[in-house]
């Protein structure tokens, strides 16, 4: 078959070279048996596509009305605003939807107008760690995973990196390279630090982790990939050198900070007390995931094998999996399925099934959203905002019992564990309903991504998640296998043509612990033809499949 050109190329962990075949009650590749499970009702498989595909559509209009609606707002296209598109990335790898590459590249280009205009040699010369990075994080280089030959969005990403480890003569200097350490909180082109008080470490300087290590993909510049791997082995060791529970910041000389601690009231707000309540053990947690340094330790992990990485990066999960039923810990399922799969421990495995044994019964009673008069924190633990939108069961008698179904996120790492596909159906029918109820009554979220009542917060979460949401919590990773890698979005497996097929399941189980599996369910009824490859791979495989039948194909990888 002919090889479609992939924009994954970098990608070289998930090869698939060869094509596992049922065998006698069991799937076989190189040697390596995979059991199949029994036999999956129709009318499961029909349930879980229903609520499927009424998602994708959800989505495609969304993108419709945001193109209508969401133009440049107070940032005007900087800042945080392009953040606010983060599900359409899983969209248009599921889609193809062409719109979805114009909608990127008119975000890109506001971006562009943004920094030409308030920037100073590609970032902002006032900033601090939290919000002067986030131009170049998530939207931007997820952007370059999908359009990696684009070399003005390559440009934006690299004129910020340039300025980590003081590579840009003339300009104040960032990085300590005798400590290695930031020398502030406050970090930009032109003011750095002038405060004692921000002279600390936090959650946020991992950030500049995610801009070296993407501005390494596209560029190809080693000195970027080398900073990160020193100081990314710096952080790590910080975090296991410190007793339970996280800290909340480092001083410089790498001494951890508990919010008991603090002392003044920068110190308490860099360490983002408004997040979390009075004596949350997971506050330190809490602002690591708030800055994806889960996601940090596992691409250094991956370029090196070293188990600092690993040990540092279970240090965070470890205590999530106590939070896997809590309806709003989006980020703490993700984190731990990412874990899972990136690091190839399945040592968590029966703790979590544990906790996911105790997943209350199904309600078939209508989703509720609810907005408290008062904007205020109310829950302890991760995925919390207090602008967040909470959700409820409705009773015909207008009384909301809370919801006691745990996110999406949590149900996908539940079929990842166990293959029931009741697990995914669920999944995928609670996104659906949230984002359909979100699309029809709240604004889009492009005047500031982080905040927790919009579309886009329904979609990819607030700003407290990491791009994990009811719908990116899901619908990327069950269908076509979607993991964030060097801050791209990367599917395990992809189609000819670019989409996946109307009127076809997909369920992807990645390969962690035993061989994966691709679940295939032909719900139209006319005969399909899917032409298929894992990520990577070079060779194509075709799967004919009849009205209503079902094939599932071994996946390899690590």
């Amino acid at each position: 078959m002919g090889v479609a050109k992939s924009h994954f190329e970098f990608e070289n962990a998930l090869l698939g070279r060869s094509h596992p075949t049922y065998k006698s009650g069991h799937w076989e590749s190189r040697g390596i048996l995979v059991y199949s499970p029994a036999m999956i009702a129709n009318d499961e498989l029909d349930q879980t596509y229903a609520h499927y595909a009424f998602l994708r559509r959800e989505l495609s209009l969304w993108l419709e009305q945001s193109i209508r609606r969401d133009g440049p707002d107070r940032n005007q296209g900087g800042e945080d605003e392009a953040n606010y598109a983060l599900a359409f990335f899983s969209h248009y790898m599921v889609s193809g939807d062409e719109r979805v590459e114009t909608r990127f590249r008119s975000l890109l280009t506001d971006l562009i107008a943004w920094v030409e205009s308030e920037c100073v040699h590609g970032y902002e010369p006032v900033a601090e760690a939290h919000h002067g990075t986030e131009p170049f994080l998530l939207f931007l280089p997820r952007y370059l995973g999908l359009f990696p030959d684009d070399a003005a969005a390559a440009g934006l990403l690299v004129d910020a990196a340039e300025h980590i480890g003081n590579w840009v003569e003339g300009l104040p200097a960032w990085y300590d390279w005798e400590r290695d350490v930031f020398l502030s909180y406050r970090i930009g082109t032109q003011v750095v630090g002038g405060d004692e008080r921000l002279a600390r470490e936090l959650a946020e300087h991992f950030r500049f982790l995610h801009i070296a290590l993407a501005a390494w993909r596209v560029s190809g510049e080693e000195s970027y990939r080398d900073w990160a791997l020193r100081y990314g082995r710096c952080r790590a060791e910080r975090l296991l050198a410190g007793e339970e529970p996280v800290p909340v910041l480092w001083d410089l000389n790498g001494r951890g900070v508990r919010r008991e601690a603090l002392q003044t009231r920068e110190e308490r707000a860099m360490a983002a007390e408004n997040h979390h309540l009075p004596g949350d053990p997971l506050a330190g947690v809490e602002n690591l995931l708030a800055s994806g340094a889960i996601y940090a330790l596992g691409d250094l992990y991956r370029i090196t094998g070293e188990q600092v990485f690993r040990a540092a990066a279970r240090k965070i999960v470890e205590p999530l999996v106590d939070e896997l039923l809590d309806p709003y810990a989006d980020p703490a399922a993700a984190a731990l399925s990412y874990y899972r799969w990136t690091f190839a421990d399945t040592s968590l495995d029966e703790q979590m099934n544990a906790v996911l044994a105790q997943l209350v019964p199904e309600s078939e009673a209508p989703w509720a959203m609810i907005f408290p008069e008062q904007r205020q924190l109310r829950k302890p633990g991760v995925g919390k905002r207090s602008d967040m939108i909470y959700w409820g069961q409705w009773g015909e008698d207008g009384s909301v019992q809370p919801v006691q179904e745990p996110s999406t996120a949590a149900l996908t790492l539940g079929y990842q564990l166990s293959g029931e596909v009741s697990l995914a159906r669920r999944a995928l029918k609670s996104a659906a309903a949230k984002f359909a109820m979100a699309r029809r009554v709240l604004r889009g979220g492009r005047e500031h991504a982080d905040m927790g009542g919009a579309i886009s917060s329904v979609a990819a979460g607030h700003g407290r998640n990491w791009g994990c949401g009811s719908v990116t919590g899901c619908y990327g990773p069950l269908i076509l296998g979607t993991r964030e890698l060097q801050s791209a979005v990367m599917p395990m497996v992809e189609w000819e043509g670019g989409f996946l097929p109307e009127g076809v399941l997909s369920l992807v189980r990645p390969p962690v612990g035993r061989p994966g599996e691709i679940l295939l369910y032909n719900a139209s009824e006319e005969p399909m033809d899917l032409v298929w490859r894992q990520v990577g791979a070079k060779e194509w495989f075709q799967n004919a499949l009849e009205p209503g039948e079902v094939q599932k194909c071994g996946l390899e990888g690590r």
